[in-house]
């Protein structure tokens, strides 16, 4: 029970009949019968107010979160009205114990509930929302938490704190709400692709359309000739037989084979923030690892989807686990929940070792995408010797994230000798980090350097361009 600012400015108003008691004693009495009056309205107030016994408060989330997102928190608080209580709507005061490792927004939104409160504030560490609750009714609020790491977090209890019915005390109770909650890769591109590929909309977000007349190497149907058909599609002996000129129609090719190789080791531990994000979301800095994590998940799915085999290959100066290359949701699913509390290590990464384990498989022709950071032409080198050897039975491609905090320092104009300097070291950093990639590229192993925010759908976009030029 916390008296209320009402409370305190009234018992402060009886200090005026004691000022008055210095000049008239008489007063005194007064001011004893004033605080005895005060004393009893205070007490009834607190008497005949709702009970903490009358409150259910609950959390409802969903249990498996995904990285670098916002994920959805709804709070539930339900008064039960007992006889002779106002009937009038009352503030609540709610506070959730959010795990401190993630970033909170408070936002405006719709919520399937019996009663919303829209609130609009800004994000404190832990979350703080005031809702106006109506007798015998759900009420509901809302907010985000955006989680900076994979793993297991829990969330603590839920507070609340209501004022009495003429507001000079405040009562607060706690329910115990401790939950548990999985912080897995971001999933959430996974149900948009879907969702877009229901609706045929995949340029949408951002993603090339594959089925293209006329391309891939594997055979669907015949169809009658046009014009602008290549001379070389004609089918010489169904023309023969139909008496008319019949062109082969092509596919995509399925049952492919993509092999996704991550670096674990030392460089993977930087991080990077994304620059432009959701209003929902702020923005986050997570590890280089973490980005390319999402990516995977994403990728992996999109090639399933479109019949090929993913396989999954973890590393740093050794061989962490290799997951064979399978077809179907399952695997995906696999890939996951491996996926799901990888940490990167202190340490280089051995890309000789990484891909003489993955040629002593034997495996049919893949495409090898390997995420990694590259910083300098000596780091480039050692890749590059590691994929020749690996070039000759598979596809290498090389997938970074650049360092945008580096490429806007070179490209500020400096306005003191500390930033001269500054700029200075960046331009070598990149200037290195060119000429290491361009090495690779020059020997014929596939280099995307993208930043972090889009690194997901560039990734998927490569993919499906080289498979639709057959380039495995």
């Amino acid at each position: 029970m916390i008296p209320t600012p009402r409370l305190a400015g009234l018992v402060a108003l009886g200090a005026v009949f004691w000022a008055a008691a210095v000049v008239e004693p008489r007063y005194i009495i007064v001011a004893l019968v004033y605080l005895l009056i005060l004393a009893v309205v205070a007490f009834f107030d607190w008497w005949q107010s709702a009970s903490p016994k009358d409150f259910e408060a609950r959390r409802v989330l969903d249990e498996r979160m995904n990285l670098g997102t916002p994920n959805l928190v709804q709070l539930q608080v339900r008064y039960r009205q007992r006889n002779g209580h106002s009937k009038s709507t009352f503030p609540l005061t709610i506070r959730d114990e959010a795990p401190a490792e993630c970033l909170v927004h408070l936002g405006k939104g719709e919520l399937p509930a019996e009663s919303v409160e829209d609130v609009s504030l800004t994000a404190p560490v832990i979350p703080q929302i005031t809702i106006n609750a109506s007798p015998n009714r759900t009420t509901s609020t809302r907010y985000w938490v955006t989680p900076s790491r994979r793993g297991d977090f829990e969330f603590g209890n839920i507070s609340v704190r209501f004022p009495t019915r003429w507001q000079l005390w405040n009562l607060q109770f706690r329910r115990a709400a401790a939950q548990q909650v999985r912080v897995y890769p971001d999933t959430s591109a996974v149900r948009q692709f879907e969702l877009r590929l229901r609706q045929g909309r995949l340029r949408d977000l951002g993603l090339h359309l594959l089925k293209m007349r006329g391309q891939g190497t594997e055979f669907e149907s015949l169809r009658d000739y046009s014009t602008d058909d290549e001379f070389r599609n004609i089918n010489w002996k169904a023309s023969a037989r139909q008496g008319k000129l019949i062109a082969n129609n092509y596919q995509i090719e399925r049952d492919q084979t993509v092999l996704i190789a991550l670096d674990c080791g030392r460089m993977m531990t930087a991080l990077s923030r994304i620059r432009h994000q959701d209003a929902l979301a702020h923005p986050i800095a997570m590890s280089k690892l973490d980005w390319t994590i999402n990516a995977s998940v994403l990728l992996a799915h999109v090639a399933v989807s479109m019949g090929d085999a993913v396989g999954l290959l973890l590393f740093t100066d050794k061989v962490l686990q290799f997951i064979p290359p399978r077809k179907g949701a399952v695997q995906n699913n696999l890939l996951i929940e491996t996926l799901y509390q990888l940490q990167p290590s202190m340490v280089e990464p051995d890309y000789r070792a990484a891909y003489e384990h993955l040629l002593s498989r034997k495996l049919r022709r893949a495409l090898v995408v390997t995420f990694t950071d590259i910083v300098d032409p000596e780091t480039s080198s050692e890749l590059l010797t590691a994929s020749a050897a690996l070039r000759r039975r598979h596809n290498p491609l090389c997938i970074t994230i650049n360092n945008q905090d580096v490429l806007e320092m070179a490209a500020n104009t400096p306005a003191d000798v500390p930033q001269v300097y500054q700029k200075a070291m960046a331009t070598r950093m990149l200037t290195d980090r060119r000429q290491a990639l361009e090495t690779l590229r020059h020997h014929g192993v596939g280099v995307l350097d993208i930043a972090s925010e889009h690194l997901a759908l560039e990734t998927v976009n490569r993919y499906l361009e080289l498979k639709a030029r057959a380039a495995f």
